[in-house]
């Protein structure tokens, strides 16, 4: 998934449109049975990966979603940090990514591959949706289709490979591809893989995920209430099959501030009672607080500049790397994003790695800098560059927010050093995703900042969305790795597919497109004094972390 917008909001919308498309070596490791870390240090200067578990029951707490109230809970159209930080509490999916950012059984318990165009699913017994009636292979068909056949589903497009998808047993689904795809059975661990009640979507039809309607899953938290322009509450569903998850807290009211300062002395007081993506500029304070504990775990998070027209200097290579040497991107991970963002080596970031991390990390630590400026080498290298195309304007468009305009001006005093004809340009926040969707809007446009995070830990995931003809991402129309992706994903072999993945890689960072190399960010959770136990790393946008949540006792 990717989000045109900052989640550290520095102004309000109202709504944020999103498409589309998870580090090792943290300090603290999660355990992948439902229990929390209880070795978590609570620094926010050291990576974890869940915060310290806590024992006591809470009847409500109040967590705040950052990017404000969502249009909706329907999780077939749910793809932003708002309206998934809620759904993953309560729509559920047949595998799960863990907050370690491995894939694992969920509402399936197993999956086999008997021949490379059939994947079967075992379903787990003993699950039930909130009115208490059993999940059943009906459910799950219906949802997998609604998926792959509704319009205004998200995620219709992982089912482009699907001839069928068929109940084959009292408790198993089968479902037959086009042709071989190793990547889709991974991404069933999003909501490409969400479970609904059949008859209730049936009885409801469009109204579903709106406040008089609501939903009916099989999620620890139920949907209780929604009071428009104040609070979605989910409540403890206490017939949840996963009896390893301590699920501590009875009642949560997600609220939807999005001013910086209300939220950071929401925190404060603790009338906010926790939240992910605090603002960055309250963490100072979070961090010298009592109140709570700021933590900070690893994330899929990315901030790049995403080539959106070749027919410029853009659309020359030698342009590009020049561009990608010059910007100081240790200066921008330090100054912009408060010492949380580090140059990324790779397009992909380490957390997406998946069944390619030791091919990957290999090939990233080949190519890695600190991001510091090489302002000579830039310039002797733009030095074989024609006249013309060193004249030529190059453009960037960013959000008018605090972070992003100073991530712009980092990047045009990167092209004023080495002689680059370049331009800014700030438009409005609430306007800005129409530069990134509408080709009319964006014209000719050369680059477009955005920070970006997948479905799923998977490497194939965030190219195929990124830098492959099609790709919902791909504004440019690279088409470089096409022909090596879907040999890739047609791979039953992980060993070859990883190899294959490391040639893209390879081929994406010589080229610097259709994407700079930009900063990963961490991932960030405030918790107040009274509760404990939310994983760190992120993970909140398909994984149940509320369930995790416990009272400290205080």
């Amino acid at each position: 998934m990717y989000s045109p917008l900052s989640r550290r909001r520095a102004s309000a919308l109202a709504a944020v449109t999103a498409t589309g498309l998870l580090l090792a070596g943290c300090s603290g490791s999660g355990s992948t049975d439902g229990t929390s870390d209880g070795g978590a240090t609570g620094s926010s200067d050291a990576l974890t990966t869940y915060t310290p578990a806590g024992k006591g029951s809470v009847d409500k707490i109040t967590w705040n979603v950052f990017q404000g109230e969502p249009q909706t809970v329907d999780p077939f159209q749910a793809a932003d940090y708002t309206p998934n930080m809620i759904n993953s509490n309560m729509c559920e999916t047949l595998l799960a990514q863990t907050p370690d950012f491995k894939i694992k059984p969920n509402l399936a318990t197993s999956f086999t591959n008997p021949d490379p165009k059939t994947w079967v699913y075992k379903l787990r017994d003993g699950v039930t949706f909130w009115d208490g009636s059993p999940m059943t292979a009906d459910d799950v068909v219906w949802s997998m289709n609604h998926n792959m056949t509704d319009k205004a589903s998200f995620y219709g497009y992982l089912y482009r490979n699907v001839a069928s998808i068929e109940k084959t047993g009292a408790a198993e689904v089968t479902v037959k591809l086009k042709q071989p795809d190793y990547l889709f059975n991974d991404e069933l661990a999003s909501y490409g893989g969400v479970v609904v009640q059949k008859k209730f979507y049936e009885k409801h039809g469009k109204k579903v995920g709106t406040p008089g309607v609501g939903l009916m899953c099989t999620g620890p938290y139920k949907f209780a209430k929604w009071t428009r322009g104040q609070s979605i509450t989910a409540s403890r569903y206490d017939g949840y099959w996963n009896k390893k998850l301590p699920l501590k807290v009875e009642n949560i009211d997600f609220t939807f501030l999005t001013d910086d300062s209300a939220i950071t002395s929401g925190l404060l007081s603790g009338q906010i009672d926790g939240t992910y993506g605090p603002p960055m500029a309250g963490l100072s304070q979070l961090r010298a607080s009592s109140a709570g504990k700021l933590y900070s775990g690893p994330a899929p998070l990315a901030v790049t500049l995403v080539v959106a027209n070749t027919k410029g200097a853009m659309g020359n290579a030698d342009v590009r790397k020049a561009l990608q040497m010059a910007i100081d991107w240790k200066g921008i991970g330090k100054q912009v994003y408060g010492g949380e963002g580090t140059p990324a080596s790779l397009q992909t970031v380490e957390a997406v790695y998946g069944f390619a991390k030791d091919e990957l990390t290999k090939y990233g630590d080949s190519v890695k800098t600190d991001g510091t400026p090489r302002i000579d080498e830039a310039k002797k290298l733009l030095a074989g560059v024609p006249a013309d195309v060193r004249k030529k304007q190059i453009s960037l468009v960013v959000p008018q927010q605090a972070e992003t305009q100073q991530l712009g001006v980092g990047i045009k005093d990167a092209a004023d050093k080495i002689g680059l004809k370049f331009k800014l340009d700030v438009v409005p926040a609430t306007g800005y995703s129409n530069y990134l969707y509408d080709p009319a809007t964006r014209g000719g446009t050369d680059l477009l900042y955005t920070q970006f995070w997948p479905n799923i830990p998977n490497p194939l995931d965030w190219l195929g969305i990124t830098a492959v003809s099609g790709g919902s991402f791909n504004q440019s129309g690279y088409s470089g790795i096409d022909d090596l992706y879907a040999k890739a994903v047609a791979e039953k072999d992980e060993g070859a597919r990883a190899a294959l993945v490391v040639r893209m890689e390879k081929k994406l960072h010589d080229e610097t497109a259709p994407m700079f190399s930009g900063i990963q960010l961490t991932n960030d959770v405030w918790l107040g004094s009274r509760i404990t136990g939310a994983p760190a790393a992120f993970d909140y946008v398909y994984y149940p972390w509320a369930a995790h949540l416990a009272g400290t006792g205080k």
